[in-house]
């Protein structure tokens, strides 16, 4: 049985409440990518929904989408020639088919309309990402002003979107394509819009010397005319061969449970070594400039996506990033997606005209309540190797403690001052969200002096 005493913090804690900063309320973002082909995104239900979700940025056009978004355009802008000669690999099979939707819709408006008016009902911020490619500067400009204008704040413009991957270089896009067309646009942005910030694509980490994702970095790190860097983070727990955030052949590691606690192990992993020693690497080559991690999840497959172990790892993530002191140059990210129709990457999944809530939409729910406060200081700590423990102050006082087990064991905390519990659970790693019986999530009164803490559980306590 654990128990901790959430009051008795140590001296150094109780010291540094003094010094250190309240974390970014910019780590709390969401891309928009598909969200406005497949969602009425002005309609009360959907509104509904992001008012419950509270992002604090929202990231238009999107991924791969931006680096072919075209400005006053209908919906994205795309146009299929320049997609077929400049990306190889799935996506211009994908941008047929959002074109296509959106005609069948009758989606004769750009998107960018849409996207201001969700912004503005959210009261979120923007970051925009610019067709470096084939995009003239002037209707890149265009695009800035016409958001400026609307009220909403623009944090800052993205140089594109993993054009170092291969399906770029198979088209014959090299970094002195990315560096001559980036620092030009950077340039104009700086110049018309001198606040607002311009990031670059960042490449995946490789040691090789010779590959060109190491060339690719190097020669950027060596530049200036950026304020930041663009780092993707889709962490992969399934074996197999994965794409772009996606899995696209899986390997069976036994029967689901067996397997969901493999899962599991391999997500502890990667918040205790490998994704700090990734964000550390990426610090050392880019002497410590600031990164963007502009899309981020589970590794989204079939077998983990809508999960619960989704759910949790979403919560465990945004949590690691505003309290360690490893993430310290992370000021930005938005989780990949809002809202689309694929299954396991959006929160709002559109199939057959129904829209269904994934399981990652329930912690967000939760963790909206702290990023929608204003001046809280966050304290982590590890009560065992699979149970966290934040702990949220204001003015010096314990407000909030949130706390995520892995472990298939409840224990209990003592109650404090605290009167009020939010819980997302359920008995399994693998359970799913649905209309049936789905994930547990509910709010009720602490009564006792103890506070249950449920097996494969994210917990608030206030």
């Amino acid at each position: 049985m654990i128990r901790f005493w959430l009051l008795c913090l140590n001296i150094l804690i109780v010291n540094s409440l003094y010094t250190q900063e309240a974390y970014s309320q910019n780590i709390f973002g969401f891309a928009t990518s598909n969200t406005f082909t497949f969602f009425n995104a002005r309609s009360d239900d959907f509104k509904e929904k992001i008012q419950i979700t509270s992002p604090q940025v929202l990231r238009f056009p999107g991924g791969a989408i931006g680096n072919f978004y075209h400005f006053n355009k209908p919906a994205y802008g795309m146009k299929i020639k320049e997609i077929d000669s400049l990306i190889s690999g799935k996506f211009p099979k994908r941008a047929r088919g959002l074109i296509s939707y959106s005609k069948k819709k009758g989606h004769t408006n750009n998107y960018i309309d849409d996207f201001i008016a969700l912004a503005k009902f959210s009261n979120a911020k923007a970051v925009l990402v610019a067709n470096v490619l084939t995009e003239k500067t002037e209707d890149i400009l265009d695009m800035i002003q016409k958001i400026k204008d609307s009220g909403v704040e623009i944090i800052g413009v993205e140089l594109g979107s993993e054009l170092s991957n291969k399906s770029y270089f198979d088209k014959g896009f090299l970094i002195d394509d990315y560096i001559k067309k980036s620092e030009i646009i950077s340039n104009a942005i700086k110049k018309s819009f001198p606040e607002i910030l311009t990031a670059v694509v960042a490449a995946p980490l490789l040691e090789d010397e010779n590959h060109r994702h190491f060339v690719w970095n190097k020669k950027l790190s060596l530049l200036s005319f950026y304020d930041a860097i663009i780092v993707h983070s889709y962490a992969k727990v399934v074996k197999g061969k994965d794409q772009y955030g996606q899995m696209i052949l899986e390997e069976n590691e036994g029967d689901k449970e067996s397997s969901f606690l493999i899962y599991k192990n391999r997500l502890l992993n990667f918040f205790n070594y490998s994704y700090p020693k990734e964000i550390k690497n990426y610090n050392a080559i880019f002497d410590n400039i600031p990164i963007w991690i502009t899309e981020w999840n589970l590794q989204y497959s079939k077998k983990t996506g809508n999960t619960l172990l989704q759910g949790l790892f979403v919560a465990n993530y945004f949590l690691e990033l505003i309290s360690k002191d490893d993430y310290k140059s992370i000021e930005l990210t938005t989780f990949h997606n809002l809202a689309g129709r694929d299954f396991g990457g959006s929160i709002f999944q559109m199939k057959n005209n129904k829209t269904y809530t994934q399981s990652t939409f329930y912690p967000i729910q939760l963790l909206s309540n702290i990023f929608s406060s204003e001046k809280l200081k966050v304290f982590s700590k590890k009560l065992t190797d699979e149970i966290f423990q934040y702990s949220f102050f204001m003015d010096e006082k314990l407000k909030k403690v949130i706390v995520i087990n892995w472990n298939d064991e409840e224990f209990f905390i003592d109650k404090n001052s605290f009167n009020k519990k939010t819980e997302y659970y359920s008995k399994y790693l693998f359970d799913l969200n649905s209309d049936g019986e789905g994930l547990t999530y509910k709010t009720s009164n602490i009564e006792g002096q103890r506070i249950l803490i449920n097996p494969y559980s994210l917990t608030l306590v206030e």
